[in-house]
């Protein structure tokens, strides 16, 4: 291997290492708002339908099991409230970020500069092509710093 390769591989190793942190760090993070944002909305879907659907038969069907009584509608609402709240946080900050867009390019990223380390490698490519690409590549993922 000349100069030039070994400088590019290693350009491209520590280019796949800054992308895969990245991932490493930010998924767990997405996958929680997308379970927040599920769980949360489903919560509250269910405790603002518990009265539409039951009527006042559920509300005094849960008054009656409850010692000592509690203002049931109250806590329904402010429940169904803070869930909704919850998801609707989770998702906007999901979306604001665009995490699940970033991820899913940082991933792409990742699986091509390892492609090209073993094109590069088993010299199936030639150096200025492999610059290209690996150019266009990380321009892909201009927002990891």
């Amino acid at each position: 291997m000349n100069k030039f390769m070994n400088e590019l591989l290693q350009k491209i190793v520590a280019k796949r290492n800054v992308v895969h942190a990245y991932v490493v760090k930010h998924e767990p993070k997405n996958k929680l708002l997308v379970n927040v944002a599920i769980i949360c909305g489903i919560a509250g879907t269910a405790l603002a339908g518990i009265p539409a659907v039951g009527g006042s038969a559920a509300i005094d069907g849960i008054k009656a099991v409850t010692q000592p009584q509690l203002p049931i509608w109250q806590i329904l609402c402010i429940g169904a409230a803070l869930s909704t709240m919850a998801a609707t946080i989770a998702t906007s900050l999901r979306s604001n970020h665009d995490t699940s867009n970033k991820l899913a390019k940082a991933q792409v990223c990742e699986a091509k500069l390892e492609i090209l380390e073993l094109l590069l490698t088993n010299n199936q490519i030639e150096i200025k092509e492999a610059i290209e690409r690996y150019g266009d590549y990380t321009s892909e993922v201009a927002f990891i710093k």
